[in-house]
């Protein structure tokens, strides 16, 4: 029973790709520290995506994977010329961002812009990028990086047990965002995401239509 699902942002881990496949999904984004043992294990289980990998990895395995490599972008803890390398390079990316109210206020102070402000600032925006959270962003924040059309990754229940609040995803979709569903966990469970993105999201907006089964649906398949 395929469900032909796009898990937006994963963590790698036993038996996290083989999950992934056994679930029916078709594509992942897959935060590895083991480039080469995850394609193999996605090429065995017919998955495509993008493996997600520092930028000291990029650069040692690139043009050695057949998957598309993506740099990982940490805005507070990567050191500025790091920043500027990767900027320079016009690399794929996935970047943490608005995920955590006070590393946004973090990186707010550290440069004296808004995260988004900063990232359409060094040009992630203009290449492939995809935002992991955004619960965080204000409607500002969200129109930026929608003009760019921008990916934001929502995990769900990985994000409430850490006590962040619900991700906005009608927002982001009314500001030109692609909205992504993510696990973040070794429990590859879509069914259990779907069902607390949902809820969580009528929730969120005090209204029962805000989303059917259906747009929730659309979300998981990366449509």
């Amino acid at each position: 029973m395929l469900k032909k699902y796009v898990n937006g942002f994963c963590l790698d881990g036993e038996g996290v790709i083989e999950k992934n496949a056994e679930l029916g999904v078709r594509e992942i984004n897959l935060f590895t520290s083991q480039p080469l043992q995850a394609e193999s294990k996605m090429k065995k289980s017919a998955l495509k995506g993008s493996i997600i990998v520092s930028w000291e990895l990029y650069k040692q395995f690139k043009g050695k994977t057949q998957i598309p490599l993506r740099v990982y972008v940490d805005l507070y803890n990567e050191e500025e010329k790091v920043l500027d390398e990767i900027s320079l390079a016009n690399v794929p990316v996935a970047i943490p961002l608005f995920d955590n109210l006070t590393r946004t206020g973090l990186i707010n102070a550290k440069y004296e812009l808004s995260p988004a402000k900063f990232i359409e600032q060094m040009g992630f925006l203009d290449r492939d990028c995809l935002i992991i959270g955004g619960m965080y962003a204000d409607k500002d924040d969200l129109s930026l990086m929608g003009q760019y059309g921008a990916k934001i990754v929502v995990c769900p229940r990985a994000y409430s047990r850490k006590g962040s609040t619900f991700a906005n995803i009608v927002l982001m979709q009314k500001q030109g965002l692609k909205v992504l569903l993510g696990t973040y966990d070794e429990e590859v469970n879509f069914e259990k995401e779907k069902e607390y993105l949902h809820l969580t999201t009528l929730s969120l907006l005090e209204d029962d239509n805000a989303v059917t089964d259906a747009d929730i649906e659309r979300i998981a398949r990366g449509e």
